[in-house]
């Protein structure tokens, strides 16, 4: 099963949480101090302790971050980014440099980092396995929070040094973030809850391990890397399309073997029970005649119905019989066949009040057949309606 990392990045820590399973259950935590400028030393550090992991969602603490209420038109993703990062000082107070910009579909609020670090960040990090996310982490601690059902309110969180970084939750989602002095008076506070064992100040990063599929239109990359976690969902979509297919090819191979091991276990079957049924046909052939032979010898209609004999010889033989011959002349009847139990007929046969006169018409002899011992039977009887 793979295993996927959570990292929050602040200015002075890393913070990673590894999660397993479809529902994503956090696994284990980890937290380094790093250079900011030296993302190198820190990703071998954590790739050392945390071993390979198939994705990588990062979550770039506020202390990087730029936060504005910036009202958008209602275009597409890329340009609402383009309208960002073309003049990133109109909107944030930056001088000069390149911008990535993460917009929100309900809300106009934006933020923004300096993309040559974000750019380092991910490029190191991609060393150690895709990076399929990178977003603020007010959003993937917002995430979490919704998820665990936590209360709306003001929450803290990390940001720069001498700083205090808070966010609003406003019915379950992400209302505001925001950066104040250290020093600065706020009102009531919440802090983040334990959530899934995972300790307060790792639910951020665990939010970023729960969000690897998070709209990219909301993600702190440029357009280029945008455009490749795009193409890199199609190719994983493509990819899971022609193993849905495979797996359904598989199936119905399977289900084709199926069948064929149940016609022939059917084949199998019926040519284990044809020898036997050889007695039914035979007397069935044997009605045809007798029906003739009645209707020439029965001109008094005093005959007893050949069906209603058949049916009382089926009811009262025992199922292992197999009679081999059937003859009548009016009311006076012989069957002749074999049985594991030839002496038993006779009783059988004179317990049905069809039936008279019932009496073997020669003795037995005993063969084996497969292993299993029969006896011959000959018995005659008067037949009556």
């Amino acid at each position: 099963m793979s295993t996927r990392v959570g990292l929050e990045l602040t200015p002075t820590r890393i913070r990673a949480v590894t999660v397993r399973g479809l529902r994503g259950s956090p696994v284990d935590t980890f937290e380094i101090k790093w250079d900011t400028a030296v993302p190198r030393d820190a990703v071998r550090v954590l790739r050392e302790y945390m071993g390979p992991v198939s994705a990588i969602g990062v979550a770039v603490g506020l202390g990087f971050a730029h936060v504005k209420h910036v009202p958008l038109p209602p275009v597409f993703e890329e340009q609402r980014r383009a309208i960002l990062t073309l003049e990133p000082d109109r909107f944030f107070p930056i001088e000069g440099g390149e911008i990535v910009a993460a917009t929100r579909r309900d809300s106009d609020l934006v933020f923004a980092a300096e993309a040559p670090l974000v750019e380092s960040w991910v490029t190191e990090l991609e060393k150690w396995a895709t990076v399929a996310s990178v977003e603020p982490a007010p959003a993937a601690l917002a995430r979490v929070l919704r998820t665990a059902g936590a209360p709306d309110g003001v929450y803290r969180v990390d940001a720069a040094e001498g700083e205090v970084g808070l966010i609003e939750l406003f019915e379950g989602s992400l209302r505001t973030a925001r950066r104040i002095s250290a020093s600065e008076s706020v009102g009531d506070l919440r802090e983040a809850p334990t959530v899934e064992d995972v300790p307060p100040e790792f639910v951020a990063a665990y939010g970023a391990a729960l969000g690897l599929n998070s709209s990219i239109g909301e993600m702190l990359v440029t357009s280029a890397v945008a455009r490749r976690m795009h193409r890199r969902r199609r190719m994983s979509v493509a990819r899971s399309a022609v193993n849905l297919l495979l797996a359904l090819a598989f199936a119905l191979t399977a289900v084709d073997r199926y069948r064929s091991r149940i016609l022939e276990r059917e084949e199998a079957e019926i040519a284990a029970l044809t020898p036997k049924a050889a007695g039914g046909a035979a007397l069935q052939s044997r009605l045809a005649k007798l029906d003739l032979q009645s209707s020439v010898a029965g001109e008094r209609g005093l005959r007893a119905d050949p069906v209603s004999v058949l049916v009382a010889l089926t009811r009262r033989l025992p199922r292992d019989a197999s009679v081999i011959s059937v003859r009548a002349d009016g009311e006076t009847w012989q069957i002749d066949g074999t049985a594991r139990d030839a002496g038993g007929i006779v009783p059988a046969l004179d317990a049905d009040p069809h039936f008279d006169d019932v009496r073997a018409l020669s003795g037995t002899s005993r063969f084996t057949e497969n292993g299993r011992t029969y006896e011959t039977f000959s018995v005659g009887f008067r037949a009556h309606r």
